[in-house]
């Protein structure tokens, strides 16, 4: 009987300690979840809590302003979208947090610099 409620116990806290990594990876990811450092083939992103800062790579010209104030955030799940100042439709950049977070994706753009799919990691 003892040998039986040890491993009832046991399977319980294996069940428990399985439950966790899949509530924090649940929650939706936030500007904090992005701020810092992100490194990419033709730039390089530099993310606060109010701004972006873009800066080119090698012989790389950029086609806007290397400076983005952040105006507000929506995030659903491993996505954010981005929205920039000043405040207009299709004035915003929707990524997405892979990679046990150390992977920013780029999506494509359909309005604005119409941009392609980047992908940045963790500098």
């Amino acid at each position: 009987m003892r040998h039986a409620r040890s491993i009832a116990k046991m399977l319980l806290g294996v069940g428990i300690a399985a439950l966790v990594p899949q509530a924090a990876a649940a929650r939706d990811i936030t500007i904090g979840d992005i701020v810092g450092r992100w490194c990419g083939e033709q730039t390089n992103y530099t993310f606060s809590r109010t701004d972006m800062v873009v800066t080119p790579r090698g012989n790389v010209k950029l086609t806007h302003a290397p400076h983005w104030m952040i105006d507000k955030v929506e995030a659903n799940g491993n996505q954010i979208r981005v929205f920039w100042k000043p405040a207009r439709p299709g004035n915003s950049t929707a990524f997405e947090l892979g990679g046990a977070r150390r992977t920013l994706i780029q999506q494509p753009q359909t309005a604005g610099d119409k941009g392609p799919r980047r992908v940045f990691h963790r500098c």
